[in-house]
């Protein structure tokens, strides 16, 4: 019996939500970011951003990409991130400030033997990010240390009776 009541109580605890990661999850739908797509026609542009906000690079499939950042500390590159074909990366902006992203493009012929002379492709784009750079702070994920503190938590009171 007394194996019923713990496990109904750790199933209703379970399901009911932890104010901190409701709070979390009703934050980050709200502010998720529509993103922008960056191509070959927005070389040497000028491109505002709010701090969070995310574009996508596609410069497309023609040449090798060899992208930079002068200042990775205003945008980066998300990492393990998969992007369509032709795509060299999601970048998000971090704090305000600016950066200036440059591509370097090498012909694929380039890895042939004997290497072709075709010229390289350069591409730039200026980056402005602007808004709070404190922004919603990221709270640890402790809604496993929650529940198991709860499962012995409602042992206990189980046991005392």
């Amino acid at each position: 019996m007394k194996l019923y009541i713990i496990l109904s109580l750790a199933i209703l605890i379970f399901t009911i939500p932890h104010p901190v990661m409701a709070e979390q999850a009703a934050v980050s739908t709200d502010t998720a970011p529509a993103g922008k797509t960056i191509t070959l026609d927005d070389d040497g542009k000028t491109i505002n951003l709010q701090v969070d906000e995310t574009f996508l690079l596609n410069l497309g499939e023609g040449y090798d990409w060899n992208i930079s950042i002068d200042d990775q500390t205003v945008i980066s590159r998300e990492v393990n991130v998969m992007v369509i074909r032709g795509a060299q990366g999601i970048y998000r902006a971090h704090k305000p400030g600016s950066a200036t992203l440059i591509a370097v493009g090498d012909p694929p012929c380039r890895q042939s033997v004997p290497p072709c002379g075709a010229p390289s492709r350069l591409f730039r784009l200026n980056v402005i990010v602007s808004g709070s750079a404190a922004g919603t702070p990221k709270v640890p994920a402790f809604e496993g240390l929650y529940a198991i503190g709860t499962l012995l938590s409602a042992l206990l009171l189980v046991r005392r009776k």
